[in-house]
């Protein structure tokens, strides 16, 4: 069987299953298996498969099959123009997210802050602290998270892109740590903290649901992390330190209602879709 015959019937395969992207996950999963790019396959078309490729594909096809969302599959995501490594320990990161990183990057090269201090609180898989650190050339960055398996995943790609030096993680239930260790004039907190409500979380498709639930549900109303991180925030920023939040595009209100009196300059910034995606705040001091 050649190429084009075996994801001919895998499209079909997979989209009997109810899956959308059924084509693009064949083709994925083929480059993935043969070590190539994905546009490299249709000049391959013809190309005899082996016994023992075949077999290894159709493990992934199967697991596709599941709903398992394709990055945990072959184990790695594209953010921000890097690739990084991924484990069913970590949320996967979405493109949305790059809006968050930028607008950090945007603020640091505007205010032309050489050496910013910077906490990614929930950092997961690295993504967005290695993102800041690899484009911000003298930011020093700690990424903090509750889950050990995530922290081994994280460590795992600022080893990869050799940040070891300006990147560190640190396990902490938000900035708990921080506040416990009297860590105190940070420039930026950046977060994109779990924020789908208990309704929400009953109505994800099911690759979303095979995510970490941990990294997802935020209470009955979606807001319990902005409820705990905002004040914490207080006492780990500087006076005129900023705050980078992403949101849900319906929680902008909410979330704005949490910021007291320490706060000013509140921004709401859209993403490329025109959807409310990211709270940006400067603290004032107390």
């Amino acid at each position: 069987m050649n190429i084009k015959e075996l994801l001919n019937k895998t499209d079909d395969f997979l989209a009997q299953r109810g899956i959308e992207s059924s084509r693009l996950d064949a083709e994925v999963l083929m480059a993935e298996l043969l070590d190539m790019e994905r546009i490299h396959l249709y000049v391959k078309y013809d190309y005899p498969l082996k016994a023992e490729e075949i077999k290894k594909y159709r493990e992934m096809v199967k697991e596709r099959a599941k709903r398992i969302p394709l990055a945990y599959i072959i184990g790695k995501k594209e953010f921000m123009s890097l690739e990084f490594e991924l484990s069913e320990a970590v949320l996967i990161p979405r493109p949305d997210t790059e809006n968050l990183v930028e607008e950090v990057i945007s603020y640091c090269r505007e205010k032309e802050l050489q050496k910013p201090q910077i906490i990614d609180v929930g950092c997961g898989s690295g993504a967005i602290a290695v993102s800041l650190a690899y484009y911000l050339e003298g930011a020093r960055v700690v990424g903090s998270d509750i889950s050990k398996d995530a922290l081994k995943i994280a460590r795992h790609n600022l080893k990869k892109f050799e940040l070891e030096e300006r990147i560190s993680v640190v396990r902490s239930d938000l900035l708990t740590e921080f506040i416990k260790r009297e860590i105190s004039e940070i420039d930026i907190i950046v977060s994109n903290p779990p924020y789908i409500s208990e309704k929400e979380m009953e109505e994800l498709p099911p690759e979303v649901k095979k995510e970490p639930r941990t990294a997802l549900a935020a209470g009955k109303e979606g807001l319990d992390f902005y409820q705990k991180l905002i004040p914490q925030a207080e006492k780990v920023l500087k006076k005129e330190g900023m705050l980078f939040l992403e949101i849900a595009s319906q929680q902008a209100e909410a979330v704005f209602d949490i910021f007291g009196e320490n706060w000013s300059q509140l921004e709401l910034i859209k993403d490329y879709a025109d959807h409310d995606r990211i709270i940006s705040a400067k603290y004032e001091g107390e």
